[in-house]
């Protein structure tokens, strides 16, 4: 039987229609300018006959989504700098650790190298290339694009191809309880047997090709006088003259038969360069109907060998990498199911990463990068030869199991991160991220978690600066718990489930209120979720403007309940950069202001020193816009960040608030009494006004007036207090006596 007869393929239509099919590209940037003139540099660009697919988006949020609903989009084209100045090293972490996607080609553009720099960016992050915006041009431009879908396409067969041979296989051997060629030419001697009636004599099966002598031929099965002979050659046989009957069997492709003999012929399947020649010798002539029945036995059959081939060849495309010779991650997947657990507890994994694999693949070229690991996979043996098995587990990683009483040290993983190669005669230096995991930990894990959670150990490890990271099940608590209190969080804010409470500022002298600050709660099942367990993984998966607006809408409601209540009393609001940078939110905020029609100066915004003096050049005239409309503008837990004197002599805000942090150390310690006479002293120079937080004993209060601070905020007058609270308490307030 033909091979070709095995597969009916799709014809032309089908691979004209998917040839023309563009290739996906998604441009995040809040430019919206820039962006539209990525989008025309990028018009009528081509690779490989295909044009391309640009989706566009303004904000990580919007990325996000793109990418949820997007699994082809193979190149990003990612401006750092949008809502804050990391988000777009935020997104890449979250689409290389939480996505898992190490495919996608991450393309970091920048209008501002020095908030970014580049060594820093790519040797912390997973990034594919690094560029300045003034620099790029459109051909330098298609040169990134060409070579960056190229990687993703080879990078993106890879994986379709073993997750499809995969399935190929396992359908293939559930076909046929008879899937290895020694198991099922063995059935087939012993069917022959039982045939012809066989009681003297034996039969043997070899695999031939035309190049091969038929003293190097190997036999596969044999039985009866010759079942000594498994797996020997055949020159172990004595043939007495028969040779020139396997010779003519081989040449002239068909079945031999004489007195005492018989040869049967099977046609090789075009994708094996093997005959298979059936000897059969017995003491009895064969009798016609004996013949008879072994040709069409063999017309049977023929197609068994075929089969049992293809299985066997599936098997190895599909459980080893054929570039390289070695297992492949569906083989481990594979080996790590069917491992016992008493040898899993006895076992560890030691994961390693070529660091920047993507940049040499594009600088090298396909062929040198094949040759570079298979040369680092020939070195990673040699250097620790008491290893259990080794894969090549992603298109620039290994996977290596020990036994722990082999495994290697600490300082021999340190060794493996520096790699000296010598590749076609040229010195090659690879940088490896190593990740060690004892599989004792992971016996009730499923495999393809396994090989997750040491790649996610690797991301971290990077993400941290560290080269060697061991795998610590608090990995997989992190993960699985930020991505449930995200879909927790998303449900809240769906739900209306966040709300704000309200904390009095007061005049420290004469203890009269003189406004309120909005603080963010989420009750979740009876407790509090601390606002720094979810405000970061907020920022992360941008739901943070989604909160922003939550509580923006919320401060105006407490402004309007407050005025009912007869208090025309301001209430400050935190706000994070992400979205005062992003298009728009400054006309929405103004817009929710009028339409409630209550006055701007009963408003105020607080955003802390750190993010303000991160972008200052960005975030400084908003704030002035705000100032100017007549809304206060608050710098919250000054003294942390890292204000420059230059950036806070022209600061664009009303007041500054002196940290908890260093109010509580008042009276205990010198250091703290510096900071907040410091900031006092520069409110007075700039002409601020200065609030204290945290405030929580008298004794507090005494020294902060004696240091001509006039107003705080703090458990001594008040906790934070829910609106109708906070209304009740203020007919209380101040106290008598």
């Amino acid at each position: 039987m033909a091979g070709s007869d095995l597969f009916a393929f799709a014809e032309s239509e089908a691979r004209e229609e998917s040839s023309q099919s563009a290739w996906k590209i998604l441009s995040v940037e809040d430019d919206l300018a820039y962006q539209a003139s990525l989008l025309f540099s990028l018009r009528d660009i081509k690779v490989q006959d295909r044009p391309l697919e640009v989706l566009t988006a303004n904000s990580v949020s919007e990325a996000a989504m793109l990418l949820s609903h997007n699994a082809d989009i193979c190149v990003i084209l990612l401006d750092v700098v949008m809502e804050e100045d990391d988000a777009g090293l935020r997104l890449a972490n979250t689409i290389r650790e939480v996505l898992g996607n190490a495919a996608i080609r991450i393309v970091l553009l920048t209008g501002q190298p020095g908030m970014a720099p580049r060594s820093e960016v790519m040797s912390r992050y997973d990034i594919d290339e690094y560029w300045n915006k003034s620099d790029l041009t459109r051909d330098t431009l298609f040169t990134i694009i060409n070579a960056n879908i190229r990687t993703w396409h080879y990078l993106n067969e890879l994986i379709q191809a073993r997750n499809g041979l995969q399935m190929v296989v396992d359908a293939a051997r559930s076909i046929s309880s008879k899937q290895n060629l020694s198991s099922f030419t063995q059935t087939v001697l012993d069917e022959i047997g039982h045939i012809i009636g066989v009681k003297q004599g034996g039969i043997v099966c070899v695999a031939s090709s035309d190049a091969c002598s038929l003293t190097e031929t190997k036999i596969v099965a044999a039985s009866g006088s010759y079942s000594h002979l498994n797996n020997e050659s055949l020159d172990q046989l004595a043939l007495d003259g028969l040779e020139q009957c396997f010779l003519s069997a081989r040449q002239q492709r068909s079945h031999q038969f004489g007195d005492d003999y018989t040869v049967l012929y099977f046609e090789e399947p075009e994708f094996s360069c093997s005959h298979y020649l059936v000897l059969i010798h017995s003491q009895v002539k064969l009798s016609d109907s004996h013949i008879n029945l072994l040709r069409v036995f063999s017309e049977n059959i023929s197609s068994g060998f075929t089969t049992v081939a293809l299985v066997n060849r599936l098997s190895d495309l599909a459980y080893r990498d054929q570039a390289l010779g070695s297992h492949n991650r569906n083989w481990l997947l594979r080996e790590l199911a069917i491992m016992p657990t008493a040898e899993m507890r006895n076992s560890e994994l030691v994961m390693v990463d070529v660091d920047n694999f993507s940049a040499i693949l594009v600088t090298f070229g396909e062929h040198y990068c094949e040759a570079l690991l298979a040369a680092l996979f020939i070195q990673l043996t040699s250097y620790h030869p008491d290893f259990n098995s080794v894969a090549r587990t992603n298109a620039d990683s290994f996977t290596i199991l020990f036994n722990k009483e082999h495994a290697p040290s600490a300082q021999h993983l340190w060794e493996m991160t520096n790699q000296r190669l010598v590749v076609e005669g040229t010195p090659h230096h690879l940088s490896l991220s190593v990740t060690r995991m004892d599989l004792g930990l992971m016996t009730a894990t499923p495999p393809n978690q396994i090989l997750q959670l040491a790649e996610s150990a690797l991301s971290i490890g990077r993400s941290r600066g560290e080269q060697v990271i061991d795998y610590r099940p608090e990995i997989l608590e992190t993960i699985t718990s930020s991505y449930r209190m995200m879909k927790e969080l998303q449900y809240a804010l769906e739900n209306n489930e966040l709300f704000i409470v309200l904390q009095p500022k007061v005049q420290l002298d004469n203890l009269q209120v003189v406004g309120f600050e909005a603080l963010l709660r989420w009750k979740k099942e009876g407790r509090f979720i601390p606002p720094d367990q979810f405000i970061p993984i907020a920022e992360t998966s941008g739901l943070i403007s989604a909160i922003d607006r939550t509580v923006v809408r919320q401060a105006i409601g407490a402004v309007q309940q407050l005025q009912q209540a007869g208090h025309n009393l301001p209430v400050a609001f935190n706000a994070s950069c992400i979205d005062l940078r992003k298009p728009g939110y400054i006309d929405s905020l103004l817009q929710a202001i009028e339409e409630s029609r209550i006055d701007t100066g009963l408003l105020e915004i607080e955003v802390t020193e750190s993010e303000a003096m991160q972008d200052y050049d960005e975030i400084s005239p908003l704030l002035e816009h705000l100032v100017k409309l007549g809304m206060g503008v608050s710098i919250d837990d000054f003294g942390t960040g890292y204000s420059s004197l230059a950036h806070v002599a022209n600061l664009s805000a009303t007041t500054l608030k002196i940290d908890k942090s260093f109010v509580s150390r008042l009276g205990q310690d010198l250091a703290g009494e510096h900071v907040v006479e410091m900031v006092i002293r520069l409110c007075e120079r700039f002409h601020f006004k200065v609030v204290a937080e945290g405030v929580e004993t008298e004794a507090q209060r005494q020294l902060l007036m004696s240091k001509r601070c006039h107003v705080g905020q703090g458990y001594l007058f008040s906790p934070p207090l829910p609106i109708t609270e906070a209304i009740a308490w203020l007919q209380n307030w101040p106290p008598q006596g």
